[in-house]
């Protein structure tokens, strides 16, 4: 179990390394003409959702992995024990 959770881990973490390479990639070719202060805070909101995207999802899919109860399964075990 250990071992394959250590698996799990660096998977993870060559896939957001592989993700967040893409994302700078991406960044550089927004540069060419614009304006350094619009290229600038139009980067930052652009690569803030894509990081916050990324993480969300390779978070969910960690927890899926290991089989972590979400919000909705202790939601739905309190139903049943007021019941």
């Amino acid at each position: 179990m250990l071992k394959e959770l250590i698996y799990l881990g660096c998977g993870i973490e060559k896939k957001i390394t592989h993700k967040l390479a893409s994302l700078v990639e991406e960044g550089k070719k927004e540069y060419e003409d614009k304006d350094i202060v619009d290229i600038g805070i139009e980067h930052l909101k652009k690569r803030k959702n894509q990081v916050d995207k990324l993480f969300s999802n390779e978070m969910k899919e960690f927890a899926d992995e290991l089989g972590l109860a979400t919000k909705q399964d202790i939601e739905e075990l309190k139903n049943l024990l007021k019941k």
